[in-house]
């Protein structure tokens, strides 16, 4: 049986198709030191970021949130820009810090 689309998902299948996604991509780094730095904590991780959805009630009005981010994100590692991936993942955790401090 297939999973649902993250976006039609609840809060636990959202948030373990987005560790899915930064899975992949620690992976694609080939780097066995960071493979297993984010093995470890994801169990950690993965909590969290559940209750940090539900808390952000980020999913309200968007429930496809995050999408865009992604998908640039893929767009920058397949073009093999660094530059522009990392850019995506600091405007990402910009965007919830911002969030957070609005709590």
């Amino acid at each position: 049986m297939r999973a649902p689309p993250a976006g039609r998902a609840g809060c636990s299948g959202f948030v373990d198709a987005d560790i899915a996604l930064h899975a992949a991509v620690v992976e694609a780094a080939h780097n066995p030191v960071l493979t297993g730095l984010f093995t470890e904590f994801t169990p950690v991780l993965r909590q969290a970021l559940v209750d940090l959805v539900e808390l952000l009630d980020l999913r309200a009005d968007d429930p496809n949130h995050g999408d865009a981010g992604h998908a640039a994100l893929v767009d920058a590692i397949a073009a093999s820009d660094a530059a522009a991936a990392g850019g995506v993942l600091r405007d990402e955790l910009d965007r919830t810090l911002a969030q957070l401090r609005g709590v």
